[in-house]
């Protein structure tokens, strides 16, 4: 199926039965409490925007056939990458140490033979 796929719902609002395409149709799902969804349209009719719950399986039937699925669950907060590591401080003894190991050349030629 494509975005060219259409699909005939009935209005709550004023009762009429609307052919739309996907595109004119947005599914909105919240995966975390039920696999049930509503569709969101515009009715030809009244022009009033509305919702219409849906079952899982009208849910998969639209979103095959090109509706834009929209997940109210949640996302997964990416990390940031200057967050500090899980483990004890860096501590002002641990800045002098590296340092101290920075400054001589013996410090690199160790790194190089731990990755043999």
């Amino acid at each position: 199926m494509s975005r060219h796929s259409r699909f005939n719902l009935t209005c709550p609002e004023c009762q009429a039965d609307v052919s739309l395409s996907a595109r004119r149709l947005l599914v909105r799902v919240d995966a975390g409490v039920s696999a049930r969804g509503e569709v969101l349209f515009t009715c030809l009719f009244c022009h009033r925007t509305v919702a219409v719950t849906v079952d899982p399986t009208a849910v998969a039937l639209l979103v095959s056939g090109g509706v834009t699925y929209l997940s109210l669950s949640p996302v997964p907060a990416p990390r940031h990458p200057e967050t500090a590591p899980a483990g004890p401080p860096l501590t002002h003894d641990d800045l002098l140490d590296l340092h101290t190991d920075l400054s001589c050349d013996s410090f690199i030629d160790s790194l190089v033979a731990d990755e043999r």
